[in-house]
């Protein structure tokens, strides 16, 4: 994963610049916008041509990242408020689930393909063992049903294998 952080603090405020083309290559076809309240989980979710640069644009989130091939896990605390205003470009293979541990939160994504429905992405289960997310389980009671009806990892993988 790459980290991205460019922020201007001034007496007024700041100012954030999410992406530029001059520091990323990739062509970004259409940017989304999810709220949430706190201890909603969204994910995991991915597929094998998206990049998704992902930034939390108010409140605080966990996001956590496994990429498929490589087995590696990331986890990160982004925060919309926080004066090191961070972004994390998720390359394709690399499923991205996410939870809001603040009061609500507003998260971002720019994706560089175009988003069509549901049945064209991985999911894998929230609470996969083998991800083993490690969620704030104290909040961890929202969550939609095709995330609590994906299958596990193991499964993703051996259908993978397939193709």
């Amino acid at each position: 994963m790459l980290v991205v952080k460019n922020k201007y603090f001034e007496k007024r405020g700041s100012i954030y610049t999410i992406y530029e083309d001059k520091d990323l290559a990739i062509d970004f076809v259409q940017d989304k916008v999810s709220k949430s309240y706190q201890g909603v989980i969204r994910g995991f979710h991915g597929d094998a041509s998206t990049y998704k640069l992902i930034s939390c644009l108010h409140g605080k989130i966990k996001l956590v990242t496994y990429d498929i091939y490589s087995d590696e896990k990331q986890s990160y605390i982004l925060d919309g408020d926080d004066k090191n205003f961070t972004s994390i470009l998720v390359p394709p293979n690399v499923l991205n689930a996410h939870q809001c541990l603040s009061s609500f939160c507003i998260f971002h994504y720019k994706w560089s393909e175009y988003y069509t429905k549901p049945e064209n992405q991985w999911s894998v289960r929230y609470d996969d063992s083998d991800i083993n997310a490690d969620w704030n389980n104290e909040f961890c009671d929202i969550i939609s049903e095709r995330d609590m009806n994906s299958g596990s990892l193991k499964e993703l993988k051996e259908c993978l294998k397939k193709t």
